[in-house]
């Protein structure tokens, strides 16, 4: 598989899963741009290799999602878009504020909305072009204590579904990659928070984290990074409106 001509966008495609996604994108021959809003952080990544460029971009302010696509699509139209921006919020129901509730479905569900908004001119129009929302098993299954976050990723879902039967009569899909807790910055960050509270060693917290939803073993982003590049094959047409699981179980 080639990935030649094309031009991908990757939101969050600086650090963790994003960044893998970038990496592998562009072994695969592709154009990237990566979007985010640490600038310098983009511009490290970005400067390691002439098939990327960088873009800083609020994925919850319209008019900074407006400006940074239409960058990108006058560079070269998009013809892949992956969704991978988003935040991780942990907190009992009842402890969640509305402040919170809000600023967690404005990153992790609207942002979508506003990005696909801004790209779908060009990605309908695409030879094979291709959506792909980086989801959460939490969005399929719920998960205890992240009730904005689950509700986000169900909203995830949702829009990637629908929009799925709309573009059936194209060579356009969008799909979900649903992933269970994966080698990442937010990840490392739960389990120092159950070190800190428990007083528990690293591997038990791990553990602790994992037993919680039933994996067996923590997923490495470049797992969810050859899903990325196995959805974009020309020859996957017919894959389109999927939650695809990996969870390690």
């Amino acid at each position: 598989m080639t990935l030649k001509d094309k031009h991908a966008i990757v939101t969050g495609g600086g650090t963790g899963i994003g960044l893998a996604i970038t990496h592998a994108l562009v072994e695969a021959g592709a154009t990237v741009t990566i979007m985010g809003r640490n600038k310098t952080r983009l511009d490290e990544v970005a400067d390691t290799n002439d098939a990327l460029s960088a873009i800083q971009v609020d994925v919850t302010d319209p008019k900074s999602v407006d400006t940074a696509f239409k960058q990108a699509s006058e560079f070269s139209p998009i013809s892949i878009l992956v969704n991978n921006a988003g935040a991780a919020l942990a907190a009992p129901f009842h402890k969640t504020s509305l402040t919170a509730w809000q600023n967690t479905i404005a990153v992790n569900l609207t942002s979508v909305y506003l990005t696909t908004s801004a790209a779908f001119n060009d990605l309908k129009n695409a030879a094979h072009g291709r959506i792909i929302n980086i989801a959460s098993i939490a969005g399929i299954e719920g998960c205890a204590y992240t009730t904005a976050y689950s509700a986000s990723k169900h909203g995830v879902m949702g829009l990637t579904k629908s929009l799925a039967l709309e573009l059936t009569k194209t060579t356009t899909t969008a799909n979900a990659i649903c992933p269970g807790f994966t080698r990442t910055d937010m990840v490392e960050q739960s389990i120092n928070n159950v070190m800190k509270q428990t007083g528990r060693s690293r591997d038990d917290a791990l553990n602790d984290i994992l037993v919680s939803v039933g994996q067996k073993r923590i997923i490495e982003p470049k797992e969810i990074a050859a899903e990325v590049l196995k959805l974009c094959d020309e020859k996957n047409d017919a894959i389109n409106g999927q939650a695809i699981v990996i969870d390690g179980r």
